[in-house]
């Protein structure tokens, strides 16, 4: 995942955000592995790292999340108040526990006695479990609104980052429960953090898989500004439409998408088909919404299931593949294709071609 990152030109925030992210990961591993192998030297080095990403790594994935949706510009400093929790358990806790592992000595004696009072892990899990949990709410609140803009939504790799989050919710989520198993029935070992390390370890293949596997890991941030209610209602009587407005780009929209057929170009945006109408993709969008009651994204696949829907009841379906016909008809995938086009018709594009075939 670090090599991929590396690889990449892309120098924006969130690319940076998911470099330190994958670097404590790193770190954890080599920790555990370390001490699965009693490696005293690798220990002591990874040590502060391990133990200190647990106020860290769930904190950095809300910051990625963020950072895709909104501008960069001094954006750390404005969400630096997240990194305070782990920058003061870092200098007051870690730091002196570090040194007192390091040395065998005590010269330090309160995170000993901290350590005798205080769960340390139900502390931290809890935190995580929290800001992944915001980290969540804030993709989904962003999700809506990017259907206004992409017409492959789900396959631009906002879903990796969907998936990103979850899995690294679930496996916090089974580390604190094997915490409260440890409260409640009394026994305390060591080996059950390896059970949350198996978890991890999958969660890192199946993401390192998925992400290898897209055209690009990084995402340029998208850029959704909050504006006030008095700026959406300026911007509202800006774009509106008289009817025969209206109705002239009824007839420019419905050139371009039934002779021109642009919906076959995969990666089609809001803004490329504003530009092909001489509008702006504010206006398109109002258009879209206000007048047509639909979105830039429904518009687009609805047009390419019809295409899909011709193509497999001609002959075409001779010379390609029905995978190779979604492309055809300007699915950037196969899962793409098979989803839109079954949550439109109902069946999958086999079964359509099939009914036909018997009729």
């Amino acid at each position: 995942m670090l090599l991929k990152l590396f690889k990449t030109n892309n120098q924006q925030l969130p690319k940076k955000i998911l470099i330190v992210f994958w670097w404590f990961i790193l770190c954890i591993l080599l920790h555990f592995y370390a001490q699965l192998h009693q490696l005293k030297p690798l220990l002591i080095i990874t040590f502060a790292l391990e133990n200190g990403s647990r106020f860290l790594l769930a904190v950095l994935v809300y910051l990625y999340v963020k950072s895709v949706f909104e501008q960069q510009h001094n954006f750390i400093r404005k969400h630096s108040i997240h990194l305070i929790p782990f920058l003061l358990y870092f200098l007051f806790f870690i730091l002196p526990a570090t040194i007192n592992h390091t040395l065998n000595k005590d010269i330090f004696h309160y995170p000993r006695t901290i350590n005798q009072h205080v769960n340390w892990a139900l502390i931290k899990d809890s935190y995580g479990i929290v800001y992944l949990l915001l980290a969540l709410k804030t993709f989904y609140h962003h999700e809506p609104r990017l259907k206004q803009f992409f017409s492959d939504f789900k396959e631009r790799n906002f879903l990796w980052i969907k998936k990103f989050v979850i899995l690294f919710l679930t496996t916090i989520s089974i580390d604190f429960i094997i915490t409260i198993s440890e409260i409640a029935f009394g026994y305390n070992v060591d080996w059950d953090a390896y059970i949350t390390l198996c978890f991890l370890i999958a969660t890192i293949g199946y993401l390192g898989y998925y992400g290898l596997t897209q055209n690009t890991l990084i995402i340029d941030e998208i850029h959704v500004k909050k504006t006030s209610s008095s700026q959406e209602v300026g911007a509202r009587a800006q774009t509106q439409l008289s009817p025969e407005e209206a109705k002239q780009l009824q007839l420019q929209l419905d050139t371009l998408l039934k002779d021109d057929k642009v919906y076959l170009q995969p990666d089609l945006t809001l803004n490329e088909l504003s530009q092909k109408m001489n509008i702006s993709s504010r206006q398109l969008s109002t258009f879209l919404n206000e007048v047509l009651q639909t979105s830039f994204y429904e518009t687009i696949n609805y047009y390419r299931v019809e295409e899909a829907k011709h193509l497999l009841i001609t002959d075409k379906v001779l010379q390609y593949k029905i995978t190779a016909i979604g492309q055809l008809c300007g699915f950037n995938s196969k899962s793409s294709f098979y989803r839109v086009f079954k949550n439109t018709t109902g069946h999958s594009p086999s079964e359509y071609r099939q009914m036909h075939l018997k009729t």
